[in-house]
């Protein structure tokens, strides 16, 4: 019994994260004319065939079918390129690229979310908190957005998206009074 439990919660958690990444992907293309969300959650919208790359239906031009990687949160590689949500990240390392969770990635030299550089944030000490919440040496992020006088050495999540540093509380992100 605790087998199967563990099994339908492993179903649940996939499900609801392939669900995440459509949406985000969904809200990624919203300005692309015939764009639609199509409630298809349980596979991904990449698809290798012999030699070409799709994307939803679309062809990914450039992409290399031979050495496509599909990875998760949306991302994606060949040997040359990424792509988040089948467009192309223009100066992302496809050699050194990480898929950190919750839409966050990395490579050597930038940290992402949602397929777009995060300004500023240090690739060497990032990390995914929960929540949305994540942190380098110098800043506290949430969403990707720097939460301004966030000290991250005392950052602490609580729970239902609330968090705590020395002098303030936050909640998703903000802070409140």
């Amino acid at each position: 019994m605790r087998k199967i439990l563990f099994i339908l919660a492993m179903v649940v958690s996939l499900s609801a994260s392939v669900a995440s990444v459509q949406q985000r992907c969904d809200s990624h293309h919203e300005d692309r004319s015939g764009y639609e969300h199509r409630d298809r959650h349980h596979r991904s919208p990449y698809f290798v065939s012999e030699n070409k790359v799709f994307f939803d239906g679309r062809e990914i031009k450039g992409a290399s079918a031979s050495s496509f990687s599909i990875l998760r949160d949306g991302y994606a590689k060949d040997t040359w390129s990424v792509y988040y949500c089948g467009a192309k990240m223009d100066g992302a390392s496809s050699n050194s690229f990480k898929v950190l969770g919750f839409g966050y990635a990395k490579d050597t030299w930038n940290v992402y979310f949602d397929g777009k550089k995060i300004n500023g944030a240090s690739p060497e000490s990032f990390k995914v908190l929960r929540d949305g919440y994540a942190k380098d040496t110098w800043n506290v992020y949430f969403d990707a957005v720097k939460i301004e006088g966030a000290s991250p050495d005392s950052f602490k999540l609580l729970r239902g998206g609330y968090a705590k540093d020395t002098w303030n509380t936050y909640y998703f992100g903000r802070k409140i009074d």
